[in-house]
């Protein structure tokens, strides 16, 4: 025991921590006299000072070089890009884009919430104006359209799951907002030539909203998705240009769009895509740029 626990060099040790903390012979703290703990506080204030300062000019230089509305990188330069995206809901989980409509009563109450969740922002929209009659865009509007969420909710509301409980799931549709972007929609001459467009909007053509188109990926798909009749689009088939552009404005609501599938083959996984069409709306598949896929499946 003597071997392991050495009594003397114990004591010693404390000892020199102790003198450590406080030398009384010398007057100093932790190996330090009042002078040299005086100058190295000095330095250290105006270490931290000049750091300090200099944090905050940057801070305040960078402020200067940023506008409270406007964003500095805007189009092509901005993280965002200058080319509008489609997002869909419901999507309660993001590891997944099939949307199914079974006897789950906590899948369809997840789905339903988590479209409630972005119409809950529509329910109060103040110092909107009503822009039903506008037919272009307001490119100096420091003011927002009201959105008419009655329309929208009129077939696909929160009472039918969204038509998940009947088996005529509802998906809702959103141009994703980038500031400054101005829509250009093609003109009926356009539209009534160029092979993308279906022959459902060429019957109903108007120069006043973007259009939007949902099918089914695959042969099989577009088979088994029903006539195109069947898929029905509310409160119309697509995003008014009076919305756009969006330039910050407050408490701004984007449009939406519901597309109800009425008539879908049961108990089969079906690959449906959307496609925005406008002339400054580029659509591209592989980076998901003017149109979004999801699954649907119904199980009931």
């Amino acid at each position: 025991m003597d071997d392991l626990f050495d009594i003397d060099e114990i004591r010693g040790t404390v000892e020199d921590f102790c003198l450590f903390l406080w030398n009384r012979e010398k007057k100093e703290f932790l190996g330090r006299g009042r002078r040299s703990w005086v100058e190295i506080t000095v330095f250290y204030i105006i270490f931290f000072g000049v750091l300090s300062a200099f944090f905050i000019s940057t801070i305040v230089v960078f402020h200067k070089t940023i506008d409270d509305v406007e964003p500095k990188l805007q189009g092509d330069s901005s993280l965002l890009g200058g080319n509008p995206g489609l997002g869909f809901r419901p999507m309660p989980d993001f590891k997944t884009t099939l949307i199914r409509a079974s006897n789950d009563s906590k899948t369809i109450e997840a789905y339903v919430n988590n479209i409630n969740k972005i119409l809950q922002k529509y329910k109060n929209q103040t110092n909107a104006v009503d822009c039903s009659s506008i037919n272009e865009t307001r490119p100096l509007a420091r003011d927002h359209c009201y959105f008419n969420i009655s329309a929208l909710t009129e077939h696909c509301n929160e009472g039918n799951g969204y038509g998940l409980k009947d088996g005529q799931p509802c998906v809702l549709l959103k141009l994703n907002k980038v500031f400054g972007w101005t829509p250009n929609p093609w003109t009926k001459m356009e539209i009534q030539t160029d092979s993308r467009v279906p022959n459902s909007i060429k019957d109903v053509y108007s120069p006043n909203q973007i259009w939007v188109h949902c099918h089914g990926e695959n042969a099989g798909d577009v088979d088994n998705l029903g006539h195109a009749t069947e898929v029905k689009y509310y409160p119309q088939q697509g995003f008014p240009v009076a919305y756009y552009p969006y330039l910050n404005q407050e408490n701004y609501t984007s449009p939406l769009v519901f597309v109800q599938f009425r008539n879908l083959t049961k108990h089969v996984g079906l690959m449906v895509e959307c496609i925005a069409l406008d002339r400054n709306i580029k659509v591209d598949k592989k980076d998901k740029e003017g149109c979004i896929h999801f699954e649907l499946m119904v199980d009931l």
